[in-house]
């Protein structure tokens, strides 16, 4: 908790409104009948709050709040009746109130949000049924009266329904609301949110969603249980009505009227539940559609809610921005820690024969796996993986995509839910099999995500405190020096959506730092960054391999990742292939193999008929996605009736610029030109990765699907449909009404392409067609794809593995980083070579290749 002037002020308008509303009501200065209502807007505020919090801070809608709402209303009644002292009512209220609400909290958190409204639901209604029937205390329908409640210390004494009631009303909602300005600065609001945001990444910092929902829902249950019973002493009277499911939903809606999650929108919701029955009978309208017609009204023109909007104004009317413009990720540059920290270092490798030697002999390892495999289901994910990790050691896991390494260090993380494991990951002694992954941040065991996964509604400094239980100013204090360590300070009140991709990536590995990692997992740290930005990020990794910590690296940026890494194990098929330093491991054939595949028997490709124009063109094509730069200047010539390959690694920008050509992406920058043939303009298919099949449509409906979408109907359906049918092998021709999800994976492939032909197109884009189908099914695929070529098809295969592009594409494109980095007909004897180092080396091969232009494939063969 920050007891700044700013907060100071804010939390001191609550008290301080209340005591002049008292002293107003005290004057008569609010006349007696008006008295009543800012009271009864007091109470509402309180419940409004509660309802809005829970909402904001941990993404939960209650309709059970009216429940705990009656609880405390009850347990003033039943207590004056037994002259229970009035700090055992409030302190009985809250106490009931929070276990109820903290069981709901429990059990709702392994649900989603739509279940979570359910179960609050139906807690609500059984409440109403026990108020009915529990006559002896409730009065069921009659209700039970509320008499004087007196202090235990015998200071204050509260005869219901009088003054003193309202004044205690006015007064306590003032104090509430100076507490929920407190608690937004607090780390119990910070975990809250954390878990809402991104739960498995709140997991790996420590927090629980389970425990964080059950806490969140005890203390809105708490305080609601609180202004019950402050409802009870101003009513005097208590029955079922006031609590009903039409009040529950009322209060959602007055939350969001309010402004969901700030205190402000609590009052402004407050003073809405207390008047507008007022309104409404003022107009002669009925209630509900009051209510309706203003829901509807803040919906549409002020979709925040009334407070947020009010203050927006305010600080436009005032010239107050309240925020500067980021700058670049290079303007904190300097910031990033001491300059000329070293990258490249001496290191004790183990030797080049693929032995996994010790680094240091004197030191035991810190993290050992040994014979771990996971399946999901039917599927082997991971099989026989051994490995260790030694303190100050920098350990690269490489492997083409779907090799087994997210799966691996997911293990190592606990993010491996749904899967059956054997076999042992012992860190410093202790199974991690079977630990929780909160445990991980005791145990400190640190991980960032490949996509820089931040808590969205924290602000960066906030990211980072939020991994404190309880934030205190020597919190606060390693948290400024460690986003000025890492470059981040000068964006601090941010919020990682307002900053560039570069600086989001940061985030994620400060946060992850925050703990004070003995072991740390970095999935993918250079993905997406620039060269200076790569640069930093590697500054930061050897400096924590200087302070001892053991590193882990999943990356596909090879070169920067060998930079750092002191040894490499290489997997592939969920198995380790190899293992050594960088410099060797590369040198393995079976490594090399596993990125650009096997050498095959090139396939037998139709001779390219000289058009003089492209199918498709595209000039200067750049991408960005957010702050990523996916794609940076490509030129590329698709010409009519070839086979084009365009190969990188994962993440090269392959599917990107296949979207780009197909037309379901437009390019940031740059022009694609899609060409004219038989007088009309050339169509486009995309076959996706992963391919994208309705598995619970049969295989007819699948290709009828498309047919739909390509607007076919009728007699040309029926007659695409045959045609489709008889490019499919027979042992699907016969199974057409047979569900997508019963074919093997090549067969869904194969049914994956036949359904992009259903548009009769004229360019066919594959996307990793091969990808986790066994070599014979593989064989199957592409002998496919070649009748295609053959009957005249263009075709653009986007492809992982070099050796099969090389084989089955009439010239080849080589990706690397988003850059084009070599290219060249496949006829050439010299290109495979070039084409090799440009996939590992990456940019310093379009020097070797300037000159080559893939352009028109018929200009390479000339």
């Amino acid at each position: 908790m920050v007891f700044t002037r700013s907060n100071l002020v804010k939390a001191a308008l609550g008290p301080g409104v209340g005591l002049v509303l008292i002293a107003l009501m005290w004057f008569e200065v609010i006349p007696a009948y008006q008295a009543y209502s800012v009271a009864l807007a007091a109470v509402y505020a309180i419940v409004v709050l509660s309802v809005g919090l829970l909402a904001g801070w941990s993404g939960v809608w209650s309709v059970a709040h009216p429940a705990f709402f009656a609880v405390g209303a009850y347990f003033a009644a039943y207590g004056s009746g037994h002259q229970w002292p009035l700090e055992l009512v409030i302190l009985g209220a809250v106490a009931s109130s929070a276990l109820m609400g903290a069981f709901l909290g429990y059990a709702g958190a392994r649900f989603s949000v739509l279940y979570i409204a359910l179960l609050t639901l139906a807690f609500s209604l059984v409440s109403l049924e026990v108020i009915n029937r529990w006559t002896g205390v409730t009065g069921g329908d009659q209700g039970v009266a509320v008499s004087q409640l007196d202090s235990a210390l015998g200071l204050v004494s509260i005869p219901s329904g009088g003054a003193e009631a309202q004044y205690l009303a006015v007064l306590a909602a003032g104090i509430v609301l100076a507490i929920a300005v407190f608690g937004k600065s607090t780390g119990l609001r910070m975990r809250m949110v954390a878990a809402k945001a991104h739960p498995p990444a709140a997991r790996s910092v420590g927090i629980a969603p389970e425990a964080q929902s059950a806490l969140s829902f005890a203390v809105s249950a708490g305080f609601t249980g609180f202004a019950g019973v402050l409802l009870g002493l101003i009513t005097g009277f208590v029955s079922p009505e006031p609590f009903s499911l039409g009040f529950g939903i009322t209060l959602i809606a007055a939350c969001v009227l309010g402004g969901v999650g700030t205190v402000a929108g609590a009052v402004v919701g407050g003073v809405y539940l207390a008047w507008v029955p007022t309104v409404a009978a003022g107009v002669s309208v009925p209630q509900p559609v009051v209510q309706g017609v203003l829901l509807i009204a803040a919906l549409i023109f002020l979709p925040g809610g009334v407070a947020p909007f009010a203050a927006a104004t305010a600080r436009r009317v005032l010239g107050m921005s309240g925020r500067r413009e980021v700058g670049s990720e290079h303007d904190a540059e300097h910031h990033a820690g001491e300059e000329g920290a070293p990258v490249a270092h001496e290191r004790d490798r183990p030797d080049d024969h693929g032995h996994d030697g010790p680094v240091q002999d004197d030191r035991e390892p810190l993290l050992v796996v040994d014979d771990l495999s996971v399946r999901f289901g039917g599927l082997k994910a991971l099989e026989g993986a051994s490995l260790a990790v030694r303190p100050g050691e920098v350990l690269a896991i490489i492997g083409p995509n779907g090799a087994g390494k997210t799966t691996l260090v997911n293990v190592v993380s606990g993010l491996i839910g749904g899967a059956r494991i054997s076999g042992t990951a012992r860190y410093a002694g202790r199974n991690l099999v079977g630990t929780r992954a909160t445990a991980r941040r005791g145990l400190k065991i640190g991980r960032t995500f490949q996509h820089a996964e931040s808590f969205s509604e924290l602000t960066v400094v906030e990211n980072v405190l939020c991994t404190s239980r309880w934030v205190n100013a020597s919190d606060r204090a390693r948290a400024a020096e460690l986003l000025a360590r890492t470059g981040l300070a000068d964006v601090a009140g941010r919020y990682p959506a307002e900053l560039p991709f570069g600086l989001q990536k940061r985030l994620d590995l400060a946060r992850a730092m925050a703990g004070e990692p003995v072991l740390l997992i970095l999935d993918e740290p250079f993905g997406g960054l620039d060269a200076t930005e790569r640069r930093l990020t590697a500054q930061q990794i050897a400096r924590l391999r200087a302070q001892g910590a053991a590193v882990v690296i999943i990356d596909h940026v090879l070169d920067d990742l060998f930079a750092v890494a002191d040894r490499v194990v290489a997997f592939d098929f969920g198995k380790p292939i190899g293992s050594g330093t960088p410099d060797a491991i590369l040198r393995d054939p079976q490594v090399r193999s596993s990125y650009l595949g096997s050498v095959a028997a090139p396939a037998e490709l139709p001779a390219v008929r000289d058009s003089g124009t492209a199918a498709v063109a595209v000039r200067d094509v750049s991408h960005h996605y957010g702050g990523v730069a996916a794609l940076h200047g490509v030129d590329l010539d698709i010409g009519t009736g070839a086979v084009i390959g365009v190969v990188g690694a994962n993440g090269a920008g392959k599917s990107t610029l296949g979207r780009i050509i197909h037309g379901s992406l437009r390019p940031s920058s740059g022009q694609v030109v899609i060409g004219e043939g038989d007088g009309r303009r050339i169509r486009a298919s995309l076959v996706p990765e992963g391919r994208a099949l309705f598995k619970t449509l049969s295989l007819r409906e699948n290709l009828e699907v498309a047919g739909y979408a390509a607007g076919l109907k009728g007699s040309d359906l029926r007659a695409r449909l045959d045609e489709v049918a008889e490019w499919l092998p027979e042992r699907l021709r016969g199974r057409l009404s047979v569900a997508a999800a019963g074919l093997s994976g090549g067969e869904q492939q194969i049914l994956a392409i036949a359904r992009a032909l259903m548009a009769r197109p004229d360019v066919l884009i594959l996307d990793e067609p091969a990808l986790g189908l066994a070599p014979a099914l593989v064989d199957e695929v592409y002998a496919r794809i070649n009748r295609l070529a053959r009957d005249g098809m263009t075709v653009v295969l986007l492809e992982q593995l070099l050796s099969r592009a090389l084989t089955s594409c009439h010239a080849v494109v080589v990706l690397h980083e988003g850059r084009v980095a070599a290219r060249g007909q496949t006829t050439d004897p010299l290109f495979a070579e070039r084409a090799e180092r440009a996939y590992f080396g990456g940019a310093t091969e379009a020097v070797l290749t300037t000159g080559l232009t893939i352009g028109d494939v018929n200009k390479l063969e000339a």
